[in-house]
């Protein structure tokens, strides 16, 4: 009988202290890269097939909380402790704008159908904001309405519409039109710690959400501006975040236990228990193609995995003796160290 392959993570090192965040984005040139943030003050670039470090983006003078890259990998953003907002280029690590906020950046997201013209911001003065990067003076838009800190923002609706998640335990949407009032608001049993988008067409997004120790699904519809809750995901341990792949047929959960579980997303079922970190998985986030998922751990590290174990991809080879019948564990050609 052949012995299953075991899951062998990249271990990527680099960072000094918790990584918080992790975005990933296509480059049509080199392939897939990968920004993470720590509370080192610093975030660092790396391929996102392979975790192969490419440089580091410093100029935080506190934690940086959030990262986020434009579609085609040449811009990045950072939010920080130090109450600022930086734009880097992709291509030579150089700041390009730094925005002051009036309180600790918790979360960026760079305009998605414009190549990251514009930014949107939440800060813990509770403070929603969309700076123009051309004129970054002053934001453009701003959404009140939160009553306590934001947890998240996303762009959602090709941009029309904004989603924040806060610590009141609710998901509210805005309107980029009409700023000045929510046109949805959902209530939830937890804090929400963390989301992803997964769209479905131009009308129709899927939103999943870690929030208490699940991960649920709501569904999104602009045709009507209607939403519903449609999945629940039940996970033995708090979720800290929460990820889909490609097809949002399977997804994987960062845990406070410091696993990560990957589940089949129609049976529910548990496929595989992802271990290795020592501190709880702080973020989760699949490649553009699906061929692997990242985590961020409390640990200080950033780790690859696959998202079929076995196949060949990035520095992951199979080799089977000829002489037995059996597998044999999958381990990387080599690891990335910074």
């Amino acid at each position: 009988m052949a012995t299953p392959i075991r899951q062998t993570p990249i271990i990527c090192n680099g960072h000094t202290r918790p990584v918080v965040d992790l975005c990933f984005a296509e480059d049509p040139e080199c392939g897939p890269l990968l920004i993470s943030s720590s509370k080192d003050c610093k975030a660092m670039l790396r391929r996102g097939d392979t975790g192969d470090w490419i440089g580091s983006f410093i100029g935080h003078g506190g934690a940086v909380w959030s990262c986020s890259l434009n579609t085609p990998a040449s811009l990045a953003a950072t939010g920080s402790a130090d109450f600022s907002a930086k734009i880097w280029s992709v291509y030579n690590g150089q700041e390009i704008l730094s925005i002051p906020q009036s309180h600790i950046v918790r979360s960026v997201s760079l305009s998605r159908c414009d190549e990251g013209k514009y930014l949107l911001s939440a800060n813990n003065k509770r403070q929603v904001l969309i700076y123009d990067l051309s004129a970054p003076e002053i934001p453009v838009c701003t959404f009140p309405g939160h009553e306590k800190n934001i947890r998240k923002v996303l762009w959602i609706n090709n941009d029309t519409c904004v989603a924040t998640l806060s610590e009141d335990k609710a998901i509210r949407l805005f309107d980029v039109q009409c700023q000045d009032k929510e046109f949805c608001k959902i209530e939830l049993p937890n804090i929400p710690m963390d989301a992803e988008l997964w769209i479905r067409d131009d009308l129709t997004v899927d939103m999943l959400v870690a929030v208490g120790r699940t991960a649920q699904v709501f569904k999104f519809d602009f045709r009507n501006w209607s939403s519903a809750l449609i999945t629940t995901f039940n996970l033995p341990s708090p979720v800290c975040s929460a990820a889909f792949n490609h097809n949002a047929d399977m997804l994987v959960c960062g845990s406070e236990d410091n696993l990560i579980y990957q589940l089949d997303a129609e049976s529910q079922n548990v496929l595989d228990t992802c271990r290795g970190h020592f501190g709880p998985v702080h973020c989760v986030r699949f490649s553009p193609d699906g061929h692997l998922f990242a985590s961020g751990s409390e640990d200080g590290t950033v780790r690859l995995w696959q998202s079929k174990v076995g196949e060949g991809y990035g520095l992951w080879r199979c080799e089977v003796p000829t002489d037995t019948p059996t597998s044999v564990p999958l381990q990387p050609t080599s690891k990335c160290s910074v």
